[in-house]
């Protein structure tokens, strides 16, 4: 399995020469290979190949199985704890998205999941543990939905950001890796769901293909490989092009220029179309054939001076066409309502390790110090030399120092409940976390969306506000743990 999979990331030129790779990890057979595999290869162990690659763990609660979503967040923390790999821990309320975006609870997870992975990444690598099975299921659910040409192709090793260092192995290797280093897959009842149409295809479809033809799995993989070659030269065309039709691209909003690209071949056209739609979609277009058709009808119609003529498409997507233009759009969060909500339960922080706040715009982190850093620190403390202290541990509004020992061995965070409360730095006694807002200015807009940080019995942080005295740091401290919050959006 080692060779199989590190043969695979050579040929495919899948990791990069140094750098960290998030590893989405949900806790089953397929996910937990991948790590333990990429674990080996990766750092100084003996079977590493990638010495210069590091790791880091995320993890998606989808809140679909009740208590049981949240069990499994906290059995993942603490096997990447158990690893010294740090991790992400995120949460989102899936069927409140899919009815927010008119999706079915499929298509919403896995647009949560690459939402939630993108964020964690801030632009690196992401390595996700699909195999050669779930590279037969994708062809016959593009082939179900008429997907084209490009549909027929199946996952690549490698796309855009998203690397599948498992596409040469098939779920049975995985469970027996399970099985041969003794790792415990967790069981998730939606892999049987009916409602997922993946399911279905798994095991309803695909052993009805296999009673007409045995070789069924081989025929579908041999047919992505041929077409890859055409698919290959359709979007060497579109990188082709895309510069001249494009006029400007952002995050949620890419505007082309309508007059160049009807100059273009019909077929073209509309891989230039797909392209735009699923940059704005998490990689993923959701355009069918009638929806390319009302776009192609849109750019037909006459508009005249400032006339702007609106279509609504699936996934929040919307199109405007004006005089010169067709702009792409995927609404906002703030648009259409908060899709997140701010966070009602507490979420484990690893140490260390990162987990993106769900229902706010914030990234929260724990490590501690170690090295010359703490040493030196440590000795500042020791003769109360602050401004040296300060100057070994930089604070600011987003990034803290604290007393490892005095917050305890166990971290959470949420974001406020009523009757939240903190001892501010330098206070005998506490006050309400509502008041310490009132009295720094924090706008009421803000204030659902700041984190708190949590030891086992008090509130340690206010993020961006003040830290609780009893974790401060003094002249016998020894362990030193920096806690930080930054922002999703930045890269």
């Amino acid at each position: 399995m080692l060779e199989k999979i590190a043969t695979c990331i050579d040929q495919h030129r899948l990791f990069p020469e140094s750098g960290t790779i998030i590893v989405a990890v949900s806790g089953g057979a397929d996910s937990l290979c991948l790590l333990h595999v990429l674990n080996r290869l990766c750092g100084s162990g003996p079977d590493a190949r990638y010495p210069a690659v590091q790791l880091h763990v995320a993890h998606l609660n989808h809140k679909l199985r009740g208590e049981a979503s949240y069990q499994d967040a906290a059995i993942i923390a603490r096997l990447a704890d158990s690893w010294g790999l740090p991790a992400t821990i995120g949460e989102i309320d899936v069927p409140a998205l899919a009815r927010q975006e008119g999706r079915s609870l499929e298509d919403a997870a896995r647009t949560a999941r690459y939402r939630f992975l993108r964020e964690v990444a801030h632009g690196q690598l992401i390595a996700v543990a699909h195999h050669v099975d779930d590279q037969v299921e994708t062809l016959l659910l593009h082939w179900l939905r008429g997907e084209g040409l490009a549909g027929m192709v199946g996952m690549l090793p490698r796309q855009q950001d998203i690397i599948r260092p498992l596409l040469a192995v098939t779920h049975a290797e995985t469970v027996a890796y399970c099985s041969q280093h003794a790792l415990v897959p967790l069981e998730d009842a939606s892999n049987s769901d009916p409602r997922f149409l993946r399911n279905r295809v798994r095991h309803e479809l695909l052993p009805l293909l296999e009673s007409m033809n045995p070789g069924i799995r081989a025929t579908l993989l041999r047919n992505a490989e041929v077409v890859h070659v055409d698919v290959a030269w359709i979007e060497a065309e579109v990188e082709r092009y895309w510069p001249a039709v494009v006029l400007a691209e952002q995050e949620e909003r890419i505007t082309l220029d309508s007059d160049t690209l009807l100059t273009l071949p019909l077929s073209l056209q509309r891989h230039l179309l797909r392209r735009a739609a699923a940059r704005l979609c998490a990689g993923q277009s959701p355009l069918e054939l009638r929806h390319f058709v009302l776009i192609e009808e849109l750019l037909r119609r006459e508009i005249a001076g400032t006339e702007e003529v609106t279509l609504q498409l699936p996934a929040q997507l919307r199109v405007t066409r004006n005089f010169r233009n067709l702009v792409f759009e995927r609404l906002s969060y703030k648009e259409d309502g908060r899709i997140f909500s701010a966070l009602d339960e507490e979420l484990p922080l690893p140490v260390p390790g990162r987990v993106a706040v769900r229902g706010t715009p914030w990234i929260a982190s724990a490590e501690m110090v170690t090295g010359t850093v703490a040493l030196l620190a440590r000795q500042a403390l020791q003769r109360q030399d602050w401004s040296s202290v300060w100057q070994f541990l930089p604070t600011t509004r987003y990034t803290v120092y604290i007393d490892a020992d005095r917050a305890g061995p166990v971290l959470t965070l949420r974001t406020r409940r009523p009757g939240d409360r903190i001892r501010p730095l330098g206070m005998a006694r506490e006050k309400k976390v509502q008041d310490m807002l009132v009295d720094e200015h924090i706008p009421g807009a803000d204030r659902p969306y700041i984190p708190l940080f949590f030891s086992a019995s008090h509130c340690v942080w206010l993020a961006g506000v003040q830290i609780d005295d009893r974790v401060r740091l003094t002249a016998t401290t020894q362990r030193i743990l920096r806690l930080s919050i930054a922002s999703s959006s930045v890269t």
